[in-house]
């Protein structure tokens, strides 16, 4: 569908910190030293004192201290542990679980749930996209990818599942290898409007002007386009300096609800074609 790209060089730097706690021993400690013994000379007597008999040692009251009833014993407040969630007893709950988390905010409970339940079912081609979906919205495009892999694998004709797989490598910005799994998807699903738009994005992001307006302009064939894609679109056309249509989509997206589109159409207001 499009030419060849070459490979990207990445440059990327990695930065390690690695801190060492100062180790050693305890000081050592001081043998005790034994007292020093008296001379052996005989020393002269001395005359004996008188014997006086010690006063008497005083009477000290003896204090009853009361026992403690048994029966009385204090009980330890009482702690609620809470009860763990119920293991899915099929991945469609696995699924519905996950979801429920998701939709609450707590991801990282969600893709543990739905990670149990791929482990448990590993053949689910629906569950592998939701897992990769969880980890792509968590910013893990490197954990996402292997799971819409499998999802591939197990459906090959499914353009969902070649979408996901192209958002992942996308993620990881391997750019060829989305645009390779996004050309699947629209093999399999020409009206997959999401592959078209990642496509043209990808394309974008590449600057091929010319491959993405085609690419998007069949993101927006059709109804129910999302303001998004128009504002994708009026980018491409203003990058080859066709200000009239790049006006047009950023229109057609600011009237859909884009406030992006409806900046951009205000930025090149009152420019010109070269």
């Amino acid at each position: 569908m499009f030419s060849p790209l070459s490979r990207l060089s990445l440059a990327a730097t990695l930065m390690l910190a690695l801190g060492l706690g100062a180790c050693g021993d305890e000081a050592p400690k001081q043998a005790p030293i034994e007292p020093s013994k008296g001379s052996m000379a005989v020393q002269p007597k001395k005359p004996s004192a008188p014997v006086v008999a010690p006063p008497p040692a005083p009477v000290v009251p003896k204090v009853e201290v009361p026992k403690p009833d048994p029966g009385a014993a204090a009980v330890a407040p009482k702690v609620e542990v809470p009860k763990p969630a119920p293991a899915p007893a099929s991945i469609d709950d696995a699924m519905k679980q996950a979801a429920a988390l998701d939709k609450s905010g707590d991801r990282e409970e969600a893709i543990a749930v739905l990670h149990a339940g791929v482990a448990r079912w590993p053949k689910n081609a629906t569950a592998r996209v939701e897992l990769a979906r969880l980890y792509l919205g968590a910013g893990e495009p490197g954990r996402a990818k292997p799971h819409a892999e499998k999802a591939t694998e197990l459906r090959a004709d499914w353009s969902t599942a070649w979408n996901t797989l192209g958002r992942a490598e996308l993620g990881m910005a391997r750019f060829e290898d989305a645009i390779a799994a996004f050309e699947r998807a629209i093999e399999a699903n020409e009206e997959n409007r999401y592959a078209w738009n990642n496509l043209g994005h990808t394309l974008i992001l590449l600057e091929r002007w010319e491959d993405a307006v085609a690419a998007l302009e069949h993101a927006v064939d059709g109804e129910e386009v999302e303001p998004y894609m128009w504002n994708n679109l009026g980018m491409a056309l203003e990058n080859l300096d066709r200000l009239d249509q790049a006006r047009a989509a950023y229109e057609q997206g600011a009237a859909a609800g884009s406030t992006l589109a409806a900046s951009n159409r205000q930025r090149i207001e009152g420019m010109t074609q070269l």
